[in-house]
């Protein structure tokens, strides 16, 4: 049996403990799934903007309701602001909506590549015979054996 405890750097031993599992799945992967895993998916980013956006587009709205402007530049640039933000906002919101679950799909995609792992049955219900529909409401009058 390998020895349990290994040196570190400084001189300490390490204590190495470990549990065992019944079973490990291993899945392969190619690369290209492995870069998209990496890489991610632009859907958080997307998510960001967009809350960033209606944010802003809505601060705007908020601003020309309660607002007097000096200028009509500006009451102007608050309309501009609010228009884009609430497009863009939308625009990226539903973006983020169709692309959030591509990597789930790819992991799923992965997972599907072992079946699902047949359950054999426990040994304690081997054991315990099992009672029929006749034998349930059956009464047994005869005295047990003395053994």
């Amino acid at each position: 049996m390998a020895q349990n405890n290994r040196q570190i750097d400084d001189g300490t031993p390490l204590r190495i403990r470990r549990g065992r599992v019944e079973s490990v799945d291993l899945y392969e992967i190619k690369d290209t799934e492995l870069d998209a895993l990496e890489k991610g998916t632009p859907a958080d980013l997307q998510l960001n903007f967009a809350i960033f956006l209606l944010s802003l587009a809505f601060s705007a709205i908020a601003s020309l309701e309660t607002a007097t402007f000096a200028t009509k530049s500006i009451e102007t640039t608050f309309i501009i602001v609010a228009v884009v933000g609430i497009l863009l906002g939308v625009y990226l919101m539903i973006a983020w909506w169709r692309a959030r679950s591509e990597v789930k799909e790819l992991c799923k995609r992965i997972r599907q590549r072992i079946p699902p792992d047949v359950q054999a049955p426990d040994e304690d219900e081997e054991e315990e015979p099992a009672l029929t529909s006749s034998a349930v409401g059956e009464v047994n009058d005869e005295p047990s054996p003395k053994g």
